[in-house]
């Protein structure tokens, strides 16, 4: 309880609101009883419920540790240390992390608003650029690459620089002119697509992801992951999760209409907002004075927001999309400032 007897919200790390899935849950309780096992040094069911969903060769998919742990294992592995990585200054935190932790170097691309123009990543793109990393949607401003431009960046750039894609918050998307990756990949092999069951599948503490790639990349990869990396619970969960396609898609459902309710309420009351394509939105000030005020008025309304200044972003905070009542509550703590 905060300390007006306030219950605490959860609204920093995008996490879906409703939990998992009860299937997932189902079976987390049933392999419970069997957590003194070891997991299968390979998780074959579950790849080849992935390759099934995505319509890809089972070759094509690798389960992770998250997409943390995929991320590390490309700049580990897939980089040289005479070679850069490529980003944007405003997106995920983990992709220039990763690079510093494994000492390869990071060029920034600046980002002058909330989209990620891959223009800018093409005119730093050198002959030493062996790894270009963005979201899309983008975290933290939930913009989307479209298909053509990641058509056209992967058309410009040479064959051996690897195009990674982190789809995280792809279930969520509703613009039609987002990418379908798994359909460019057929034509460029230097593209690898992330994805995560830590969003809408409702399983972040689980640390369950995969990756969709060319046969050779899957297989370096796979032959540097750690053995057993991916958790008995985590693994069967994900299997569970994976076949509860109503609840996927009410998590769906439900987050475009809130998402088009938080977007217009804050409009409405004078927030500089743009339209997101994730499970959160993203909030731009034009100080940190404003920010903090926004911050902590929704603090003490129990609501726990993400102040993106942790993540070296200055003047921004991110909330997640909740539950209806959450989202009013957000709404009506806001307009009393």
């Amino acid at each position: 309880m905060t300390k007006n007897n306030i219950e605490p919200v959860r609204l920093m790390a995008n996490e879906n609101p409703f939990g998992p899935s009860p299937k997932a849950l189902a079976a987390i309780n049933e392999q419970s009883q069997n957590v003194h096992c070891y997991p299968d040094w390979v998780p074959q069911t579950l790849k080849e419920k992935l390759a099934a969903k995505n319509q890809v060769p089972l070759k094509n998919i690798m389960v992770s540790a998250g997409s943390y742990e995929l991320i590390n294992l490309i700049s580990r592995f897939l980089v040289n240390r005479d070679e850069e990585i490529l980003t944007f200054d405003n997106t995920f935190i983990a992709y220039s992390l990763s690079a510093k932790r494994n000492g390869r170097k990071c060029v920034i691309a600046h980002m002058s608003g909330p989209d990620c123009n891959l223009e800018n990543l093409i005119s730093l793109c050198t002959n030493k650029t062996r790894v270009i990393f963005f979201a899309n949607p983008n975290n933290p401003t939930g913009t989307i690459v479209t298909h053509d431009s990641l058509r056209n960046l992967l058309e410009t750039v040479p064959d051996n620089v690897l195009v990674v894609v982190d789809e995280a918050y792809c279930e969520y998307v509703t613009d039609e002119s987002y990418p379908d990756s798994r359909q460019l990949q057929k034509d460029f092999s230097n593209l690898i697509i992330l994805r995560t069951f830590s969003k809408i599948y409702g399983l972040a503490g689980l640390r369950i992801g995969y990756g969709i790639a060319s046969e050779k990349l899957v297989k370096i990869l796979a032959k540097n992951q750690i053995l057993r990396s991916i958790n008995l619970l985590g693994e069967k969960a994900a299997e569970a999760a994976l076949d509860d396609v109503e609840y996927i898609n009410h998590s769906a459902s439900h987050n475009s209409k809130e998402r088009a309710y938080l977007f217009n309420e804050l409009k409405q009351l004078g927030f500089v907002v743009n339209e997101s394509q994730a499970n959160f939105q993203y909030l731009p000030f034009p100080d940190n004075e404003q920010k903090n005020n926004v911050y902590e008025t929704l603090d003490k309304d129990g609501l726990k927001v993400c102040d993106l200044e942790i993540f070296g972003h200055e003047k921004s905070l991110r909330i997640t999309i909740g539950q209806s009542e959450t989202n009013q509550r957000i709404i009506d703590c806001l307009s009393r400032i």
